[in-house]
């Protein structure tokens, strides 16, 4: 079994145990053993109080039966004869009491509470004799019953420090007792306490000589270690917490060793990766600035392309709100043709009203004309009839030349009407003719205004599209800018993160550099 620390202190903590366990037993012996002979002691005492008790209480017992016989008064009396039931009380209760305390001396109490009841008994006799104060008022019995208490007073008197010497013997042996008790405990508690510090104390000694001793050779290589000495080892001995410790300390100096060693290899090569990487930032920065600089070229670019297409979209604005101008001055022009086109529709149909009216005027000039004739036939015949009348038909006859030449003058203005009327024709045939011919230019002029509107209407949606499409570009214009400008920020920040790695990468090297230092540092 490998005898540790741990079952060396455990041994020494159970060797102190049994020490402390051995020197409590014997010092709880010792005090049992106290506490026996002072109850004892306790007891004697009490039994003594006891009997002074009693000695008072025979004291008082006396001093009421002689108070009972002097007494003339029947209330003092009776307070008399309660003081004397109390103090019989009091001395049968010490008595009591004793026996409880020392029931070994209950043979010699036995007869004293013998004594006692006579004295007693006497006493309440010579009470009782004194009470009768009618038949008796000159206490004849009471004095001839006195004598026989005195005696028994004197013989309990006699008997009661008998008691009292033999309880007092019996607690000073028992004080006696008490001090050899405590002094045998007390002599064997520091025999086993001077005992138990020996033993416990050398085996202390020798574990912490033999600990110390070891922990040193620990400290000296722990301190070779502090002055980063790889090559040092504990070599502690033994089977131990501490051999284990030594051992592991060695395994650890050997891994420490190991890692220095692979410390140094990388860093010689992280020298080299950073340098690399220092290289590769310059790189990346050299780049990124050239990047940033182009992207600054395309944003201005960009800007001017973005002013063409808001002047652009400005134009083609302007264009659109001409084009609808232009779509309403047509669609009212559109209008006034249709107006005219029923204009001349209405002048048409007016004229085609007055045609049939010049052919009804040529009709109603026929009719005149064709009477005009007849009247004048009939002035002919008339005149006729007058010359034939004679002288009786002159006046007929001057009626009848009225007549003929009126009807001549109206078939004269007939035929001018008439000529009037067929000229009148003709004009409203040619005004027909023209007028039609009119409406068919006027439709012409409306079907162009037609097609006027709906390719200005085309146009209109088309300019209208192109301002679209130009919003869009305008849109995407920005968008660009702004993807441009983050192409730049973005650029920026690389050139920034490639010059904080550059540095990054110089701190490394600076680092690796320190950690080869420090690693060389180490005795391996």
């Amino acid at each position: 079994m490998r005898l540790t620390i741990r079952h060396q202190i455990l041994s020494l903590a159970a060797g102190g145990f049994v020490m402390v366990t051995m020197a409590g037993l014997i010092g709880y012996q010792g005090i049992s053993q106290l506490e026996d002979t002072q109850r004892e002691a306790g007891n004697a005492a009490a039994a003594l109080e006891a009997v002074g008790t009693a000695d008072t209480a025979r004291v008082a017992f006396r001093g009421d039966v002689l108070n009972a016989i002097t007494t003339r008064d029947s209330a003092e009396r009776q307070k008399v004869l309660d003081l004397l039931g109390s103090h019989v009380s009091e001395l049968r209760g010490s008595f009591a009491q004793i026996v409880r305390l020392r029931p070994e001396l209950a043979g010699e109490l036995k007869e004293l509470d013998a004594a006692t009841d006579e004295m007693i008994a006497a006493g309440q006799r010579v009470v009782t004799l004194a009470s009768r104060v009618v038949s008796d008022p000159r206490q004849v019995g009471a004095a001839e019953a006195r004598p026989d208490f005195e005696s028994r007073y004197r013989r309990f008197d006699e008997m009661l420090p008998e008691l009292e010497k033999a309880i007092a013997d019996e607690a000073e042996g028992a004080s006696a007792a008490a001090e050899a008790t405590a002094s045998d405990a007390k002599t064997l508690t520091l025999v086993t306490a001077g005992l138990a510090a020996v033993l416990l104390g050398g085996a202390a000694v020798l574990l912490a000589r033999r600990v110390s001793r070891r922990i040193g050779s620990f400290v000296l290589a722990m301190k070779a270690l502090a002055d980063k000495d790889l090559t040092v080892r504990a070599d502690i001995g033994g089977t131990d917490e501490l051999a284990e410790l030594g051992k592991s300390l060695d395994e650890v100096v050997t891994t420490v060793r190991g890692a220095i060693g692979e410390i140094a290899d990388n860093a010689a090569a992280l020298i080299s990766a950073s340098a690399r990487l220092s290289d590769t930032s310059r790189d990346l920065a050299s780049g990124a600035q050239t990047a940033a600089d182009q992207a600054g070229s395309a944003s201005s670019n960009v800007d001017q392309v973005s002013e063409s297409v808001s002047s652009t979209s400005q134009a083609a604005q302007s264009l659109q709100a001409s084009i609808r101008d232009i779509n309403g001055a047509v669609t009212e022009a559109v209008e006034v043709a249709a107006e005219a086109v029923g204009l001349a529709t209405t002048t048409n149909r007016t004229i085609e009203r007055l045609r049939t009216s010049s052919g009804e005027v040529g009709a109603v000039v026929n009719m005149i004309t064709s009477i005009a004739q007849q009247t004048n036939l009939l002035a002919l015949n008339a005149t006729i009839e007058a010359a034939r009348a004679g002288e009786q038909g002159k006046g007929f006859a001057v009626v009848a030349g009225e007549v003929k030449d009126l009807s001549q003058e109206t078939a004269s203005a007939t035929e001018d009407i008439e000529s009037k009327v067929a000229a009148m024709r003709g004009d409203t045939e040619n005004a027909i003719e023209a007028i039609g011919r009119i409406g068919t230019v006027i439709n012409r002029i409306d079907e162009i205004q037609r097609s006027i509107v709906a390719a200005i209407e085309v146009q209109s949606q088309a300019t209208q599209s192109i301002g679209a499409g130009i919003e869009v570009v305008s849109r995407s214009s920005n968008d660009i800018t702004g993807s441009i400008l983050n192409v730049a920020e973005a650029t920026r920040t690389t050139h920034d993160g490639a010059t904080r790695t550059e540095m990054a990468a110089t701190e490394l090297a600076e680092l690796a550099h320190n950690l080869n230092a420090l690693a060389e540092r180490f005795q391996r």
